[in-house]
């Protein structure tokens, strides 16, 4: 929008602004003035928020990269023969990082069309509510992976103690997931906003201006009364690092817990800071360890 212009014959000017209708022309005058100066900067703010989040757009990308990176090759240097992966999706993720495919390959994956992809890759897929048991037997698996799954469940408990129940001793779980005290999340707190990692909810992302989403309507894979939606659809329980180490540690586990990528600074600047500033980045990390001597009466429940 141009600013405002009035075109205002020479023979009247003077005298409309000093006659009876000077005032009003005048005050008319000043009124579209703000007004366009406030259209101005609304226009330069929504410019200004395109560019930060089209930035912080990029940053998460460089941040998700980083934490599959770290999953990835967290779990293909453990060399497992058997394995479980739970939220699979179409089973490609763990086959960029395995040299040798495990033995035993399962994985856990609600929306059919994954499911169907991931069988095709020969991995054994079943579907269930992973707020409930698990259909596998005890000291099944050398390792559990499971890529941004815990924060959908609301039986987090149930979950990591389903874990340790399957893991062989000395079996490793591997997970990942979001900081809730992330840098980011904190921000989103302080002005009044739902922290980015909980806007999800179940179709749309709300309560966050700033998200780059917000209000964008979200194509569930799965009707909102399937048995798995729980397990596929928004979060509900995003932990803390503290948090994650103390749930995983009380169910028997041996835990280290640590999160990367202090959005929303540069990827490079992020990596320093990271040393320096603990348990702000937006991802969560997490490897637990059963015990190889397990003990008898361990925190988990039977």
């Amino acid at each position: 929008m141009d600013s405002p212009v009035f075109l205002v014959n020479s023979d009247t000017q003077m005298s409309d602004s000093c006659g009876p209708g000077g005032f009003d022309s005048d005050l008319t005058y000043l009124t579209l003035c703000v007004k366009w100066l406030l259209l101005k900067a609304e226009n330069m703010a929504n410019f200004i928020l395109k560019r930060l989040q089209s930035s912080v757009a990029r940053y998460h990308h460089l941040g998700i990269e980083r934490c599959n990176d770290w999953a990835g090759q967290a779990a293909a240097e453990l060399k497992p023969n058997s394995l479980l992966d739970v939220g699979c999706g179409d089973g490609g993720m763990l086959f960029r990082y395995f040299k040798q495919v495990p033995r035993e390959f399962y994985g856990v994956e609600g929306a059919p069309p994954l499911k169907a992809r991931a069988e095709e890759r020969g991995i054994k897929v079943s579907s269930y509510d992973l707020n409930g048991r698990w259909p596998f037997e005890n000291d099944k698996f050398d390792v559990v992976f499971s890529s941004q799954v815990i924060e959908h469940l609301h039986n987090t408990r149930l979950f990591v103690e389903e874990t340790y129940r399957v893991l062989k001793p000395g079996g490793t779980a591997i997970i990942t997931s979001e900081n809730l005290c992330s840098l980011l999340n904190c921000m989103a707190l302080l002005m009044g906003y739902s922290p980015f990692s909980l806007m999800q909810t179940c179709g749309r992302f709300l309560g966050n201006p700033l998200g780059l989403h917000y209000n964008e309507l979200i194509p569930e894979p799965l009707p909102i009364d399937h048995p798995a939606f729980a397990g596929v659809s928004g979060h509900v329980r995003v932990l803390t690092v503290r948090q994650a180490k103390e749930v995983f540690t009380l169910a028997g586990f041996e835990t280290e817990a640590c999160s990367i990528s202090i959005l929303p600074l540069p990827d490079s600047l992020s990596r320093v800071l990271e040393k320096m500033i603990k348990n702000r980045g937006h991802y969560l990390l997490i490897s637990a360890r059963k015990p190889a001597h397990p003990p008898l009466n361990p925190h988990h429940v039977a």
